[in-house]
C-alpha cells in the first residue's frame, strides 16, 4: 500500500484544494439573494476583478466537458454519461499507475494530478449535475479563455508533464538486453 502513498496524498491535495477554492468562489461570488442553481443558470454573479485587463473571477456553472461542449444534451444523458465516463478515466488512471515503475516519478506525479483534478470535477457533476468554473483569463475585450477551476488546472498541469515524460529517454530495466538504434 505505501506503493500508492503518493498517488493518494498528491490527488487528495488537489481534490482538497478544489473543492475549498469552489466553495469560496460560490460564497464570495454568489449574489445574496439568489440560489446557487439560479445563478448559474442565469450567469447572475458577482465578478472580482484582480486585474482588469487580464485576470478576474466570475461564477460560471459549466454543465458540458471542457470549453462546454456536450453542455446542451439532455440532463437525463449528460449526467450519467460524464459520471461514467470520469468513473472509467478514474479507473484507467489507476491502472496505469499501478503499472508504471516506481521510478518513473513524473509520469506518476502526472497521473496524480490528473486523477485528482478528475475527482474535483466528479465531486461537482455527483452533487450538482454540472462543474463550478471561476477563474477568467483575458486579454481586454479582445480574446478570452473559457472559464475554469482548480481541478482544469491539475488536470491540464498533469497532461502536461505526461507530455514531457514522454520525450523523456527511459533506462531500460537491469538485465534487459541494450536494443540498437
Amino acid at each position: 500500500m505505501r506503493r500508492y502513498l503518493s498517488l493518494t496524498v498528491i490527488a487528495l491535495t488537489w481534490i482538497v484544494a478544489d473543492q475549498l477554492t469552489k466553495w469560496w468562489a460560490v460564497s464570495a461570488l454568489l449574489p445574496g439573494d439568489l440560489p446557487e442553481d439560479a445563478a448559474m443558470l442565469r450567469r447572475t454573479t458577482e465578478v472580482y476583478v484582480v486585474h482588469p485587463s487580464w485576470f478576474k473571477f466570475e461564477l460560471a456553472g459549466n454543465k458540458g466537458a471542457a470549453w462546454s461542449i456536450f453542455a446542451e444534451m439532455s440532463e437525463s444523458f449528460r449526467v450519467p454519461f460524464f459520471l461514467v465516463l470520469t468513473l472509467v478515466a478514474i479507473g484507467l488512471i489507476f491502472t496505469l499507475y499501478r503499472k508504471t515503475p516506481t521510478d518513473h516519478r513524473l509520469m506518476r506525479t502526472a497521473l496524480a494530478f490528473v486523477m485528482g483534478g478528475a475527482i474535483g470535477n466528479l465531486i461537482d457533476r455527483a452533487v450538482r449535475g454540472y462543474v463550478i468554473d471561476f477563474i477568467s483569463w483575458h486579454y481586454g475585450n479582445d480574446w478570452a479563455w473559457p472559464t475554469f477551476n482548480i481541478a482544469d488546472v491539475a488536470i491540464s498541469v498533469g497532461v502536461g508533464l505526461l507530455l514531457i515524460d514522454a520525450f523523456i529517454p527511459k533506462k531500460p530495466p537491469e538485465g534487459a538486453p541494450a536494443q540498437d538504434s
